[in-house]
């Protein structure tokens, strides 16, 4: 199959990202102008005429129906001025130009602001990374993180608590701090849930059955750039069961998709990986013998915890959700599942809720105080409430497009969670 060549890009002839022609650009066009603007924040982040790995991988797709998978390395010229790209396995190459001055264009920054940006770009990020970032401590001042002055910032209203029924500042520590393991803990998650029971929650139900094709494959070999092969993911996409119009949403895109063309594939995948149930070398996965075990309906629970605990501790909640980083939310998520118990038992509209669950750090992180809050809203539904509702904790509905979402926590968290207060 001769590979289709990729023209020269105009940065200049995409929309402004204020504007409605942005938000109604075709799939295609959003994703030419996101590799566009990484291409040109790596290629002005070193000197001009270095020709530097962009950690991203060809997407070309060869004869066997893969994607080429080469390796692509970016160069930043000045005559012209353009941002170069090349794959090293099959040849493929392009610029992008008039990208002078845009807000992605790095050429400005000092000789220290491009190598921070640099390092933090290609690091590795993970839930434990409640990082504090030189780059944008340089950028925008130093952000508090999550243990920083935490006390401050727990409960406002601690000499009041009597009067209000709220949690003292030492009850809020403990139960962010506790063991959620421990019957005795502040939080304790269950372990004792049946199959039955699980049966329907997404991400319990898909990485059940990645485990299983797992099994029956042996192992899933990887693209050069750690994919799974378009073979698994159709089989997967079979196996799996998706949100209302998610896979609608995917095929409308991708005939064939690749393995980031289907996010939440991606993320069990990664959810399964941070669990340690699967294990990678040589480029290939293949399954934990040690936890084995799990795969066994009497161990559905067990599973579901192990699960759940990492997805909440270990995986940075904005890696499958909003992008952003949000230290304060995911350390409070003990606290928001405690106060959604209390909140939440029958439907209350999502803006009326929020108040009562999110610590006052979380509302400073969220610039919830802003008039406008419905940016603060979409993240803490990327990063909250759909994780939560792909868990089967907590459901949603809308009566009518006018009327705000409703939330309300469902049977399973009752028998999930138990909460030892005194």
């Amino acid at each position: 199959m001769e590979k289709e060549s990729i023209p020269y890009i105009d940065f200049s002839e995409f929309p402004d990202p204020d504007s409605e022609a942005f938000i109604t650009m075709s799939d295609e066009d959003f994703e030419r102008y996101e590799i566009s603007c990484e291409y040109i924040q790596i290629g002005t982040s070193v000197p001009v005429g270095t020709k530097v790995e962009s950690g991203f991988f060809c997407r070309q797709e060869m004869a066997d129906g893969e994607l080429c998978d080469g390796s692509i390395s970016v160069t930043h010229i000045e005559e012209p001025n353009q941002v170069r790209w090349e794959c090293r396995k099959c040849g493929d190459t392009g610029a992008v130009f008039n990208h002078e001055n845009s807000i992605w264009d790095n050429s400005h920054l000092s000789d220290k602001e491009k190598e921070l940006f640099l390092e933090h770009l290609f690091s590795d990020i993970s839930g434990e990374d409640y990082f504090e970032d030189e780059f944008y401590d340089l950028q925008w001042g130093e952000q508090i993180g999550p243990l920083f002055d935490f006390e401050y910032f727990i409960n406002l209203n601690d000499r009041h608590v009597e009067k209000t029924g709220e949690l003292t500042s030492e009850q809020i520590k403990k139960i962010l701090d506790c063991d959620w393991t421990d019957p005795k803990s502040s939080i304790y998650l269950k372990d004792k849930l049946t199959y039955s029971q699980l049966k329907n929650c997404i991400f319990f139900y898909n990485a059940l059955e990645f485990l299983s094709l797992l099994t029956e494959e042996g192992e899933f070999h990887l693209t050069n750039s750690g994919l799974l092969k378009r073979r698994i993911v159709r089989k997967l996409i079979d196996r799996f069961i998706w949100p209302e119009q998610y896979l609608a949403e995917v095929n409308r895109s991708r005939n064939n998709p690749d393995e980031t063309d289907v996010w939440l594939m991606h993320g069990v995948r990664i959810l399964l990986d941070l669990s340690e149930l699967i294990k990678q070398s040589d480029k290939s996965y293949r399954l934990n013998e040690n936890l084995l075990h799990l795969l066994d309906e009497e161990n559905a629970g067990e599973l579901y915890r192990l699960l759940f605990s990492t997805y909440f501790k270990e995986m940075n909640l904005g890696y499958l959700g909003s992008t952003i980083e949000l230290p304060h939310l995911q350390y409070s998520v003990p606290y928001i599942l405690y106060k959604l118990q209390n909140h939440a038992k029958s439907w209350v509209p999502v803006e009326k809720l929020i108040p009562d669950i999110l610590l006052y750090s979380v509302t400073l992180e969220l610039n919830l105080e802003e008039a406008d809050n419905n940016i603060a809203i979409g993240l803490l539904y990327d990063d909250l409430f759909n994780p939560l509702e792909h868990f089967s904790l907590i459901e949603t509905r809308q009566k009518n497009v006018a009327a705000p979402i409703e939330i309300r926590i469902t049977s399973l968290f009752n028998a999930f969670i138990e909460f030892n207060l005194e």
